[in-house]
């Protein structure tokens, strides 16, 4: 497990988090323009206060949080306005556009808000009962996949199961072999889109292992904190000419 800064050098974690945090915001720098997309600092505040409120989200809490996920947050005028700013008509059709096709919402982000206390007990009681309803297509959460559930069950859960997200991966995968920014396409054959219970698992076991080279908050209920997610998120950027062939979610 190696820890590298933006001109190679292999760095403690402690100085990896404090150089690759300031990248994450708007008000951030950029490095031969990566990360490619950076963030409010006013939306960022607002989903940490969804997730610090975790439980019981409302249909706006699960709209927010899911327009800052699948990218549909317009980051620069939401900074300026003081309010979460969106793209694609996006609460308003819950339908958005990608580049293969819409993705609709329109129906299962009410049935969660509206089922939210019993789903919260689902959760307790079976860790994988989000997922498995979208591994069995099921209409209650129609549009979701994999790594947007894992959203929702990050908020629910108060960050005690992580976020999901292609880039975090890549990073984490890095940090694991020990690969430096720029590595080739070759370093990154491990890895694989998340598609079981099982892949989550043992991308949550990879977490665990950067967690305790790292700092972590004392009496966190959260797997890994917040600042370890965004700097991962970050250096996964510093690899992103590696992931042409990789199609899994957005941050």
């Amino acid at each position: 497990m190696k820890f590298f800064d933006e001109r190679q050098n292999e760095i403690e974690c402690s100085q990896w988090l404090s150089t690759y945090l300031r990248y994450y915001y708007l008000d951030g720098p950029k490095w031969n323009g990566r990360p490619r997309n950076q963030t409010s600092r006013f939306v960022e505040g607002h989903v940490s206060s969804l997730l610090a409120q975790g439980a019981l989200l409302s249909r706006g809490d699960i709209e927010d949080v899911m327009a800052w996920k699948l990218g549909l947050v317009d980051h620069r005028r939401s900074e300026a306005t003081r309010q979460i700013v969106c793209r694609q008509n996006w609460p308003a059709n819950l339908t958005p556009r990608f580049r293969f096709g819409p993705s609709d919402f329109s129906t299962s982000i009410p049935y969660l808000a509206a089922n939210m206390a019993a789903t919260v007990a689902a959760v307790n009681k079976d860790p994988q009962y989000l997922f498995n309803l979208v591994r069995r297509q099921l209409p209650q959460v129609r549009g979701f996949g994999y790594v947007y559930i894992l959203t929702i069950q990050f908020l629910i859960t108060g960050g005690k199961f992580p976020i999901y997200d292609k880039f975090a991966h890549v990073a984490a995968l890095a940090i694991d072999q020990g690969l430096m920014p720029a590595s080739p396409p070759a370093s990154f054959l491990k890895y694989s889109q998340l598609a079981t219970w099982g892949s989550y698992q043992a991308y949550m076991n990879l977490l665990a292992s950067i967690r305790s080279a790292c700092p972590h908050p004392q009496n966190s209920p959260m797997f890994i904190s917040r600042d370890l997610d965004r700097a991962l998120w970050v250096y996964g950027h510093f690899f992103e000419t590696n992931l042409s062939a990789i199609s899994t979610g957005t941050r």
